[in-house]
């Protein structure tokens, strides 16, 4: 027990509340078998730099799930890791040994490897300081890296078993390749960004001198690649042309004219390049069509001899200028129009992406897929907000083959060898020392690694163990819930279900929450292009880490993105003041002797307090176990704000002053039930309070920290029934009524000003009117208190008044109400205008028209009550 400062230090508290915690144990999962677990694993944050609003949401939202279950009884157990970010890390380091002028092919893979490896080991202590920043309540005794080596056992394990089961192949497809980090990626890393580009419309000439077909491309220079011309095989327009030959201009080669249903005769002239090695629509029409694939642009994303001696070694875009060019002086580019079209680009470079056709490893999803569906479908895996199931049901019918290999050096790489005598293919958990076929041991291990989400599926079961059967896994697996952002559903979640329904052969977690993404005070997306960025590490340097937490919660309604906003902040830091404020006020005024074990008297106020406080820690209890984050907050702001500090501390003032030991002890009751209800949501100031007012007050075998006490449910003080609120709901209404009184009128808050009541009953709260209403004073008067110099409210049952007279300058307020009146007017002058004009009333939609009608009626009624001011 010590004296409260002034003002609560969130800087210093921060850190040594976190390190007591740690060092307590408080958040190791105890394997207790006495004890339901409640399991999680932390969506691990890539080691590629900060954590961002985005994290500071998904860590906070199922920190407060793990502190409410653990306050609950439960066996918690909530695993951090850290994730290796193939392409995103190798980006990074790359970059850096280009500014020291140097490059991983110079370095040699094995010291690139050294390289990112020092990278992550900085990077990894840095993000894991910033998520006990956060205040995230993770078992660190359990944390793990996806390339630790039992994760890459796990990895190897499943590679090698579904290979050997067939769902794992080698083989050429068209894959989307980037030609900046040097790897195919799969469908799901490509971002679609719309530019603005041209649309060109080339002659081929007709082989038998009959004419020209126009082709319409928006790529020039794939046209070295073509190997036939499509048109849809129901367009009459075309029908005479089908085996005929065009000359592929700039080539001197014959290509067909055919027919397939993928063209689309709207679009272009109904003509379309078929360019099999560079599009994948084009390639599946080649596979059918029997054509020729033509590779024209390299994986260096310059152009191929194929593409002939004049342009072989060109930047592909220095191609495109070059063959327009050539195609108009052969006066065979017939227009060039405007075009608004999506381009493919990497999500992790930002570059161009080239569809090539290359050897790359492969997974079967099909039979997987299935599984997944049917998991949601029956119940086992449940979506919260539940819309995303729709989203989930596309998906996965429509889901492609997942292309895995990725051509970098940094990742898990791939347990497949070649013989270099005889060409046999091995894959094995462990390198072999020969070749199975010829006994040569030759072997050269596939220099490719794994897509990131590979191990990453993985991560619910290979983090506690798997493939041994540990305690960990036996206990905690599946996971209660998986909290994590809506836009990594097919990424991750997907993926997730899939492996843990192949391996485990159960779900991974049971529960999904979808959590929000934080956008601008606008809501728009954050980007560092935008400079909108709000940084997490900045805001909690500021306002402190409860006040970030605090607004995320209060904000995070399911399906509904948040728009941060410097005043939430500001409003949530005065949230946790107000509690401080509270809390020091109530310590000042306790002796010793009052304590938890004390037997509390209770007097109207208390029962009252009692009744909100049972009603309300209720509907607490119930919103956070449905995930309804945004109305537990708002139940306890309401709670602490409205109920206790601005109600109850105020009529229980004479307690703390003047009270019995018991009577005060009702005050130490309620401050102890709201630190503990609200701690999963602030747990900083909490536990800081708690320990500064309850050390030395607490019950017999009660734990000295908050974040060890039982949640709240439980308590008996909340199971006290009987007990009459008697006038407090009545005192509530007057007191709301006279604030607001004030605010309509624009009154200097500092100014008190003379009340009026008609509610006798209230006398003996008159103190308390006057200190939270600011007034000078309260007369309890009978009749109508209607005068042109007050303000007056009508109660349920009364009346409540303001005196104006002499509180206002009145020529001041004629002034600024004459200013009103024409602003009103000026306003309501082109509405009316518009609302009197038949033509726009015979067009404009219904919608529209009653939109317009209620901007006059309200501007309208607004010019009513300032013209009855202005008689006054």
């Amino acid at each position: 027990m010590h004296a409260m400062d002034k003002a609560f230090d969130f800087r210093t508290a921060q850190t040594r509340w976190y390190a007591r915690w740690e060092e307590s144990g408080t958040f190791t999962g105890k394997r207790d078998p006495s004890r339901r677990p409640f399991s999680m694993s932390l969506p691990p944050p890539n080691i590629t730099g900060n954590l961002h609003m985005g994290h500071a949401l998904a860590y906070t939202l199922p920190d407060v799930l793990a502190r409410l279950r653990r306050a609950q009884g439960r066996d918690v157990c909530w695993v951090p890791g850290v994730d290796h970010a193939g392409i995103a890390t190798q980006v990074i380091v790359e970059r850096q040994l280009k500014a020291e002028g140097t490059d991983r092919h110079q370095l040699g893979r094995e010291k690139f490897l050294e390289r990112i490896w020092a990278w992550k080991e900085q990077n990894q202590e840095d993000i894991e300081n910033q998520l006990r920043r956060l205040g995230a309540s993770l078992d660190w005794s359990r944390k793990r890296f996806t390339m630790d080596p039992d994760l890459n056992r796990a990895v190897r394990k499943v590679f090698v078993e579904a290979y050997r089961e067939g769902r794992i192949y080698r083989g050429p497809r068209m894959i989307q390749w980037d030609p900046a980090s040097q790897t195919a990626l799969s469908d799901l890393e490509v971002k679609y960004v719309e530019k603005q580009g041209k649309l060109w419309h080339l002659k081929y000439p007709l082989s038998d001198g009959g004419g020209f077909v126009v082709v319409a491309t928006t790529r020039p220079e794939t046209m070295l690649g073509d190997t036939a011309v499509a048109v849809n095989p129901e367009d009459e327009r075309y029908r005479h042309l089908l085996g005929k030959t065009a000359d592929l201009p700039l080539t001197g080669r014959k290509i067909p004219i055919v027919a397939d249903a993928f063209v689309d005769p709207a679009f272009g002239t109904g003509c379309v390049k078929v360019t099999p090695a560079h599009d994948p629509n084009d390639h599946a029409a080649g596979q059918r069509l029997g054509l020729a694939s033509v590779t024209v642009i390299g994986f260096d994303a310059k152009m191929t001899p194929e593409a002939g001696a004049k342009y072989a070694g060109l930047d592909r875009f220095a191609c495109r200028k070059a063959v327009v060019e050539d195609l108009e002086a052969l006066g065979l580019v017939e227009k060039i129009e405007d075009y608004t079209h999506q381009v493919s680009v990497s999500d992790r470079t930002g570059a161009v992406l080239e569809p090539l056709v290359s050897e790359q490893w492969f997974m079967k999803m099909d039979e997987a897929a299935a599984e997944a569906l049917a998991a949601v479908r029956d119940g086992r895996i449940k979506f919260t907000p539940a819309h995303h199931v729709a989203v989930w049901e596309h998906w996965l019918t429509n889901i492609q083959d997942w292309c895995i290999s990725r051509q970098l050096v940094w990742g898990h790489r791939i347990p497949a060898w070649t013989c270099a005598a005889c060409g046999r293919l091995h894959v094995e958990l462990e390198e072999p020392s020969a070749c199975a076929a010829c006994g040569k041991g030759a072997l050269v291990q596939d220099p490719d690694t794994l897509d990131t989400w590979f191990s990453s599926a993985l991560w619910p079961f290979s983090i506690l163990g798997w493939p041994d059967d540990t305690a960990d896994l036996r206990h905690y697996y599946p996971n209660d819930v998986m909290c994590t952002s809506y836009d990594i559903i097919f990424f991750w979640v997907a993926r997730m279900a899939m492996s843990g329904l192949a391996w485990m052969k159960e779900v991974p977690f049971r529960e999904v929450y979808f959590n929000s993404l934080v956008r601008d005070e606008s809501g728009a997306k954050m980007s560092k292009s935008k400079g909108n960025v709000i940084d997490p590490l900045e805001v909690m340097d500021e306002f402190g880490t409860d006040a970030l937490r605090f607004t995320l919660i209060s904000m995070s309604a399911p399906g509904t993105d948040i728009a941060l906003s410097r005043s939430r902040l500001e409003a949530s830091r005065n949230f946790c003041n107000k509690l401080w404020n509270a809390a020091r006020f109530v310590q000042m005024n306790l002796e010793p002797g009052v304590t938890l074990a004390v037997e509390p008297e209770l007097g109207e106020a208390e029962h009252w307090m009692i009744r909100r406080l049972r009603e309300d820690l209720a509907e607490v209890t119930a919103a956070l176990e449905a995930y309804r984050f945004h109305e537990a907050a708002e139940r306890l702001y309401h709670l602490v704000w409205d109920d206790f500090c601005s109600t109850y501390i105020e009529l229980a003032k004479v307690h703390l002053q003047n009270g019995t030991v018991a009577q005060k002890a009702a005050i130490l009751h309620f401050l102890d039930l709201l630190l503990r209800a609200l701690h999963p949501m602030i747990p900083f100031v909490t536990e800081e309070i708690h320990d500064a007012v309850m050390t030395g007050r607490l019950g017999p075998g009660e734990p000295e920290l908050l974040a060890q006490r039982a949640w709240v449910s439980d308590h008996p003080l909340l199971a006290r029934e009987g007990g009459d609120p008697g006038l407090i709901p009545v005192f509530q209404e007057a007191l709301s009524s006279f604030l607001r009184l004030r605010s309509e009128q624009g009154l200097d808050p500092s100014r008190r000003l003379q009340a009026l009541c008609t509610l006798k009953e209230l006398a003996p709260f008159e103190e308390a009117l006057k200190s939270l209403a600011k007034l000078e004073s309260v007369t309890f008067a009978e009749g109508d208190l209607s005068s042109p110099t007050r303000a007056v409210a009508v109660l349920g049952a009364g009346m409540v008044a303001l005196e104006l007279a002499g509180a206002k300058d009145a020529g001041a307020e004629r002034a600024k109400l004459e200013k009103e009146q024409e602003k009103l007017l000026k306003e309501l002058e082109p509405l009316r205008t518009r609302l009197q004009d038949p033509g726009f009333l015979a067009k404009a939609p219904e919608a529209a028209v009653e939109k317009l009608k209620g901007q006059v009626a309200e501007r309208e009624g607004r010019l009513a009550k300032v013209a009855a001011l202005l008689q006054v």
